[in-house]
Order: C-alpha cells, then sequence, then structure tokens
C-alpha cells in the first residue's frame, strides 16, 4: 500500500487544479463497473503454475478537457475476486485485491486529444499461506509469491480522444514499457443534453501467451 501512495502528490495537484478551474472547460465524472478476466503461465523454478483470475469491483474517473488546451484524466479502480493456480491437478485459490490509479496528460487538438498516461498498479494476496505440491514432492510452492511477484508496477500508455459532437471515442495502446503483457483498449463516452454521461471501455491482451480481457461500464455525467 505504501508504493501506492508514491503517485498521491500527483493525483492531489491535478485535482487542485481541476476544483480551481485552470486547466478544464469541461469535467466528466464517471463511476464504473469493472470485470478483469486473466489467464497465463507464471515460471517458478523449473516448472509453470497456470494462473487463472476473474476479478470484480468498481472505479471513479474525471476527465477534464479544455478546447484547444490541456486535457488532464485521472480513475481509480479497485477489483477483488479469486486468482486460480493449477500445479498438475492441484489448483488452489487465493482471495486477491487489485488497486489501479492512472494519471493521463495531454493536447487537445481540436477534434483529436492525443495524451499519455502512467498507471500504478498492486496485487496484493489476502491468502498466501494457500500451499501445494506437484505429485512427487519435489517442493512446496506458495500461490501468494507468484503474486507478490507482480504485486507493485508502473506502467506507461499512449492513445488519443476522438470527438465527434456528443460522442468522444478513445483508444490506447498499454504497457509499453514491457513489465505486463501490452494490450490495446478501446471505448466511448456519449454525453447527453441533459449533462448525463454513459461509457463503455475494453482492454484485450496482446501477449500471445496470456490471455486477458477487461471490461469497464461507466455512468456520469458533464460540467
Amino acid at each position: 500500500m505504501k508504493k501506492l501512495l508514491l503517485p498521491l502528490p500527483l493525483v492531489l495537484l491535478t485535482f487542485g487544479m481541476f476544483a480551481n478551474n485552470v486547466i478544464a472547460d469541461e469535467w466528466v465524472i464517471l463511476g464504473s463497473v469493472e470485470r478483469l478476466t486473466e489467464e497465463y503461465d507464471a515460471p517458478l523454478f523449473e516448472s509453470s503454475i497456470n494462473r487463472e483470475s476473474t476479478l470484480n469491483g468498481f472505479s471513479a474517473k474525471l476527465y477534464g478537457f479544455r478546447d484547444s488546451r490541456y486535457y488532464h484524466g485521472l480513475s481509480y479502480v479497485a477489483m477483488t475476486g479469486d486468482v486460480d493456480f493449477c500445479l498438475q491437478s492441484n489448483c488452489p485459490s487465493v482471495d486477491t485485491t487489485v488497486t489501479m490509479v492512472s494519471v493521463e496528460f495531454g493536447r487537445d487538438l481540436g477534434q483529436w486529444i492525443p495524451f499519455v498516461s502512467l498507471t500504478w498498479t498492486q496485487t496484493e494476496a489476502e491468502e498466501t499461506e494457500t500451499r501445494f505440491w506437484d505429485s512427487e514432492n519435489r517442493f512446496i510452492v506458495s500461490p501468494g509469491y507468484v503474486i507478490e511477484s507482480t504485486a507493485d508496477t508502473s506502467n506507461f500508455n499512449i492513445g488519443y480522444w476522438l470527438e465527434l459532437d456528443t460522442i468522444k471515442v478513445r483508444g490506447s495502446l498499454n504497457n509499453l514499457d514491457g513489465k505486463k503483457p501490452m494490450g490495446v483498449s478501446g471505448g466511448v463516452l456519449l454525453q447527453m443534453d441533459n449533462k448525463f454521461a454513459v461509457g463503455a471501455e475494453i482492454e484485450i491482451q496482446l501477449d500471445s501467451e496470456a490471455e486477458g480481457f477487461r471490461f469497464s461500464l461507466q455512468f456520469g455525467r458533464s460540467f
């Protein structure tokens, strides 16, 4: 948790700029439900463990747009669920919590808004004492060890918004620094005349050795 607090000063500074109307002429604030599924082989010593996870949770997102000026975005995501580790026929399950904080900066060029973003991710296993061993009793493994190997990461992403009247289309290429499997995401944001906003976003991993899918359904309003 301490490492996840490292981006907090930057997040608070950006929120302060929003609050003082320094950056954004238009704000969009959203709450959403999130679902993440992943499957890949986690290397361990001379063997590998098949890792499958299904996580559900919520997020809060804040986007600030200003014509021909700068764009800023913030998001906080919290998800919980089970991570299953399979070595041969032994598949213990570990309760896991994933927390992500993202900060985005871009330039509003009119219809196009390119941006870069940083995402900090923390993964915590609630049941790190769950253990298993292979059929030959060669070693004992704690699934929590596999989780902790990727517990605290920061990732670099690039993307864009495309404004089409009341609809904004979003696309991004994620995890460009190679710390996690690279992914591509796309979404839409519909702003209605009554100031309410509805959005959706999906992300798919591009790694041939891993399968991952994230879905977000968003509701909020613009100001």
